[in-house]
């Protein structure tokens, strides 16, 4: 009898045993992944933010630096549009019609498409600085992002691009809905 409780010691665990196990990591698996995701939208958020903000300021850097027009937007069939900003950025040398990458224009810059379950919005076509690092146009404008955008259950963070040229970086509530 004693070889036999030794030998079944030798086995391992038994079936029941490793389902136990098993269900105790899927549960604590489960869990983790589930505060884990908001974690992964909060790091998403700052970072494209971030990423946004420095193109706007290599955008008015550039312009001042090369005493031309610097155009920042997203582009469809080479024309700024206002509806895609959540696509490709692009930041370029506007040397013709402003707001229009023609073969006369240097690209200076590309920025990815953010991911899709994300929001970025901007009132304007483009922000297009001037010489004197100036934006041109209506003044200032909010570029607001929104991550998890179809859930808003996440706060968002704007940039705020003054009459100046200043970039600002805030957070905001417009990417709450009221339920």
């Amino acid at each position: 009898m004693k070889a036999f409780t030794a030998l079944r010691s030798l086995n391992g665990a038994t079936l029941i045993e490793s389902l136990v196990v098993l269900s105790i990591l899927s549960l604590l698996l489960h869990f983790a992944l589930f505060e884990y995701k908001p974690f992964l939208a909060k790091s998403r958020l700052e970072s494209n933010m971030q990423t946004v903000k420095r193109a706007l300021q290599f955008t008015r850097l550039k312009a001042q630096t090369n005493d031309a027009y610097v155009t920042f937007c997203a582009l469809k069939h080479n024309r700024c549009n206002k509806a895609i900003w959540h696509k490709s950025l692009t930041v370029f040398v506007d040397k013709g019609e402003l707001g229009v990458f023609e073969s006369g224009d240097t690209k200076l810059m590309e920025i990815e498409a953010i991911s899709k379950f994300d929001m970025l919005t901007y009132p304007r076509h483009a922000v297009t600085f001037s010489p004197a690092g100036m934006p041109m146009g209506l003044g200032n404008g909010t570029f607001i992002y929104c991550p998890e955008h179809n859930k808003a259950s996440l706060k968002g963070l704007a940039i705020s691009v003054s009459p100046i040229g200043r970039v600002r970086l805030i957070d905001t509530d417009k990417c709450q809905t009221d339920n």
